[in-house]
């Protein structure tokens, strides 16, 4: 799509959950040959052009490490790691390397909740909060801090607009010195301490009157899953999302540099940041931003999941293109790429919405009604997904969150990624998912 003048202002509207997917193009006749990035993995014949495109990203971004994925109408045809995994041990990334990929683990948790919803142990519309079985608050929601905590329900919290506001009141998964002095315990905290302190304070606006995105409503619905479930929130998305489709590596992360999984990447924050710990280690040392400075447990649902770019690429290729019985049915995905209802002003984004899980521009005429996408961001973490409406989906992950001007990654790469995705003039036959899953 042509680049449309507004699009800074779009980025920044939508902040971190949000690319400009597909509003621009990178040219490859622009500028000069980079530099050769060292490159694992494999890919089908005529796709060159995504080797040309990580090449010159590399020169002129300088991120650590990046591993892009690539598939079409549901068979994976690139697949490749670059750069360094662990730049210390001169370990490169590999299509299998696993990263942290933050908030592209909400369009998961929305999957899990529409597997509740198909087997009709939740309705989409129900008040979420009587649900979570919270000791912390009493049974008549009078009592509560704010008795409109009693009106959010579930797809409110799919869709963020549950009445939590990160720019108004912050975003509690970033408030751990705050919480721990609110409620006189200590360090490390709990996912019920960061709810506790989330839901025993005054909402920002009333639910369902506008869009504004909360992490907590995520965590919200992954102790939803695990209250319906009877299962923790890993082991039912791993059963009923994952290993169905073959991913068996994905897991929850963990934040100590020493408790990282097997082929798990090192992650580098761009400012060299060092912060006090908030794990309730005996070291009061400075810790590097993204081992220690919140704690990467708590983020589970909202954004705490490993994964390769392969297997993200094979969630999403599973969802629209399933080979199988589906993931999900024509009626779940109908609901969860729903304009939402806003009763407030609604956000002008060019045409695209959040629905559940995922940021959504409608098309038409195409072999999918939209394209949809998610971006994450953590300290030391940059991450993408994109599933076009023409039936090419791309997961790019990069174990570096900033580029030396201070852009992220993932809004970085984004349009630049369209060109060659565009350029392909007929895909390859053959799928390389067999050999990475």
């Amino acid at each position: 799509m042509p680049e449309r003048t507004d699009r800074r202002q779009f980025l920044a509207r939508l902040g971190a959950a949000v690319s400009a997917s597909g509003l621009g193009a990178w040219s490859a006749d622009k500028g000069h040959a980079a530099d050769s990035v060292t490159a694992n993995g494999d890919s089908l014949p005529g796709l060159a052009a995504f080797d040309t495109l990580m090449e010159r990203f590399f020169d002129e971004n300088q991120p650590l490490g990046a591993s892009l994925a690539v598939a079409y109408q549901g068979r994976l045809v690139y697949a490749k790691g670059f750069g360094y995994a662990d730049l210390a041990r001169k370990q490169h990334v590999q299509p299998t390397s696993l990263f942290r990929i933050a908030s592209l683990s909400k369009p998961i948790t929305a999957a899990a909740v529409m597997k509740l919803v198909e087997a009709e142990k939740v309705q989409l519309d129900q008040p979420i909060v009587p649900l979570l079985a919270l000791d912390f608050l009493e049974d008549d929601p009078q009592s509560w801090a704010d008795p409109r905590l009693a009106d959010i329900t579930v797809r409110h919290c799919l869709q963020h607009t549950g009445g939590f506001d990160k720019q108004a009141s912050g975003d509690p998964l970033a408030l751990s010195h705050q919480i721990r002095d609110a409620l006189d315990v200590t360090f490390p905290l709990s996912q019920d301490n960061l709810l506790q302190f989330a839901l025993t304070r005054k909402l920002d606006f009333d639910p369902g009157h506008q869009y504004a995105y909360a992490n907590i409503g995520y965590l919200m619905l992954g102790r939803l899953i695990e209250q319906l479930s009877g299962q923790t929130y890993q082991a039912y998305v791993q059963q009923e999302i994952l290993h169905p489709l073959g991913i068996r590596s994905m897991q929850l992360a963990r934040t100590l540099k020493e408790d990282a999984a097997p082929a798990e990447v090192q992650y580098r924050d761009a400012k060299g940041r060092t912060g006090p710990n908030v794990l309730g280690l005996e070291s009061e040392d400075p810790v590097p931003f993204p081992y220690g400075i919140e704690r990467i447990e708590n983020v589970s649902s909202a954004g705490g999941w490993l994964a390769s770019a392969v297997e993200v690429t094979r969630f999403a290729s599973g969802l629209f293109f399933p080979q199988g019985k589906p993931l999900l049915n024509k009626q779940s995905q109908e609901q969860m790429f729903a304009k939402p209802h806003i009763s407030g002003a609604t956000p002008d984004w060019n045409g695209a919405y959040y629905g559940c899980g995922w940021l959504v521009r409608p098309v038409q005429g195409k072999l999918l009604p939209w394209t949809c996408w998610h971006t994450g961001q953590l300290a030391g973490v940059s991450s993408l997904l994109v599933a076009r409406a023409d039936g090419v989906c791309f997961t790019v992950l990069f174990n570096q969150d900033f580029n030396p001007e201070g852009q992220t990654m993932s809004v970085t790469i984004d349009p630049l990624l369209h060109a060659p995705a565009s350029g392909v003039g007929r895909w390859p036959a053959g799928d390389l998912f067999t050999r990475y899953l």
